[in-house]
């Protein structure tokens, strides 16, 4: 299988300028990052709040500029193109945020959020086949048609997740860039969201890289994990055996701090009578 991401040596530091003198602060976020994302693979990324991992992502989506190292989407290198270069690049690749009530224009209905990417890259300018295609869109996301005359306050926040993921595929991508997508989310829908993901995948063999600190939603969803740590990706594995043979220190305190149940009932049916647990 072919790299469709490949990331090496990535460096991104902020520069905080002084107000009238001194010296410039400097804060490094990402370091030394390598990293590859192949066809039809879905790439957990994995770590706690702070550590780089929505940085990463926006460097992917040309939100954020480069300090070192390289990073190529499809063979280009995303460091060198200009602004109208980008243009093709991201048709082939979209976005899930954390927040889908944030990441939806809330004076804009469901046709408008979906129909926007359309616009943008010309596609479905005949009004019947554009009406079919997002109704089918919706649809496949498990919404009703009839939702798209509906605005985001008007939905639960998974049905606003699912239109956010609509308007993510619009466009047909190779890639999507998962960023967090249900930790916004109740347990129950939860479940819901990730089972319609890898729905997607399979039916539309894409490539995720789905960024989470929940290591059983990874494990659920991905096929290898990358733990990163303070700006580094300190291991990489498919996602069983990450689990059956941490190496690296950080991710076994991680996996440690991970509730199970399993441990829970054992300690309730093991206690005598009368003791608290």
């Amino acid at each position: 299988m072919s790299a469709l991401i490949e990331i090496s040596h990535l460096d991104k530091t902020y520069v905080r300028k002084p107000w009238l003198w001194g010296k410039p602060v400097c804060h490094s976020v990402l370091k030394d990052i390598n990293l590859t994302l192949l066809e039809n693979q879905v790439l957990g990324l994995v770590g706690e709040s702070g550590c780089g991992k929505s940085t990463l992502c926006k460097v992917l989506l040309g939100i954020e500029d480069i300090t070192a190292g390289t990073v190529k989407i499809n063979g280009q290198n995303i460091g060198t193109l200009s602004r109208a270069a980008w243009k093709p690049l991201r048709r082939q690749m979209q976005v899930v945020y954390q927040d889908p009530y944030a990441s939806l224009d809330p004076r804009m209905n469901v046709r408008q959020l979906v129909s926007e990417p359309l616009d943008i890259h010309g596609l479905y300018t005949d009004r019947k086949k554009r009406e079919s295609f997002l109704k089918e869109l919706l649809q496949s996301v498990g919404l009703s048609a009839a939702y798209l005359d509906r605005y985001p306050h008007e939905f639960s926040g998974g049905q606003r997740q699912r239109v956010a993921i609509a308007r993510a595929l619009a466009l047909d991508p190779q890639i999507l860039i998962a960023d967090e997508p249900v930790s916004a989310l109740d347990v129950s829908v939860q479940a819901q969201i990730l089972n319609l993901l890898k729905e997607i995948k399979q039916k539309r063999k894409l490539s995720v890289l789905f960024v989470t600190h929940d290591f059983a939603v990874a494990r659920f969803l991905c096929d290898e994990i990358a733990v990163m740590y303070q700006g580094k990706i300190v291991e990489r594995a498919p996602a069983e055996a990450l689990f059956s043979h941490p190496t690296h220190s950080y991710t076994r305190r991680l996996l440690a701090a991970v509730p199970t149940v399993k441990e829970d009932w054992t300690a309730k049916n093991n206690s005598k009578p009368g003791e608290s647990i």
